[in-house]
């Protein structure tokens, strides 16, 4: 049987509103977490394609550090050309140890194990020994699938009932019902195809774009369902369109 939400009580009108905005807060914050985490990995300002492609998308005959040197976020504390030539080439000599300790390790030193240690602030990855330093200037093969099926198993399960809560709301608005059908569909599909393209994306960057694409989609259809809703709760009752 059909709801309308403009015939609810304040109280309860009250309450979807305050979870539609708290929902709202945490979709917000969980964005602004994505700029944070990615916005950097190109080393320049802003959240771009490039940044994208260098966190998820394969660079086939490069390694994770070497992308992170040389254009990446960590160009900036390397100034000098060749002390960063000079890890390059060690990388692409195959990164033995005995390069480590006599060329690699007092550059690291001297420019970025201030952060990168067990105690600073990039503590997740130190490179203050050699021995830390396997995974990340071995040939990057984009994001592991473990990683993705973690993120991805908990992103699309989570998102998915936030995005149910505001569709069961939204669906209570008097707008036509092929029109909610179309808005409720939307978010759905743009997170499942968002997680899709992620993981192509490690076999072909041009899967980044689809992400985008797909992100903004979901974004755009959770806008108009919450602002769609808050307007039928606190508006004169509105005329049934259908």
């Amino acid at each position: 049987m059909a709801f309308r939400i403009t015939d609810l009580a304040l109280p309860l009108r009250l309450a979807i509103t305050l979870a539609l905005l708290t929902i709202s807060a945490g979709y917000a914050v969980a964005m602004l977490n994505l700029y944070l985490t990615y916005s950097a990995a190109d080393g320049k300002a802003g959240l771009s394609p490039a940044d994208l492609k260098r966190s998820f998308s394969s660079a086939r005959g490069r390694s994770l550090l070497a992308a992170k040197i040389d254009g990446g976020s960590m160009e900036q504390y390397l100034p000098d050309e060749l002390a960063k030539a000079r890890i390059l080439n060690w990388i692409a000599d195959g990164a033995a140890r005995e390069g480590f300790d006599h060329r690699v390790a007092p550059i690291l030193h001297a420019h970025c194990t201030s952060c990168h240690n067990p105690e600073g602030l990039m503590y997740v990855q130190p490179l203050d020994r050699y021995e830390a330093l396997g995974p990340i200037v071995r040939e990057d093969r984009g994001e592991p699938v473990p990683v993705w099926a973690r993120v991805a198993h908990t992103h699309l399960q989570a998102i998915g009932l936030a995005f149910l809560a505001v569709a069961v709301v939204f669906c209570g608005t008097p707008l036509p019902d092929r029109l909610q059908s179309v808005v409720v569909a939307t978010p759905f599909i743009s997170l499942t195809v968002d997680f899709g393209a992620r993981f192509l994306a490690r076999y072909h960057d041009g899967f980044v774009y689809l992400m985008m694409a797909a992100g903004a989609m979901a974004g755009a259809s959770f806008a108009v369902m919450v602002l769609a809703s808050l307007y039928a709760l606190w508006s004169h009752p509105l005329r049934r369109l259908d």
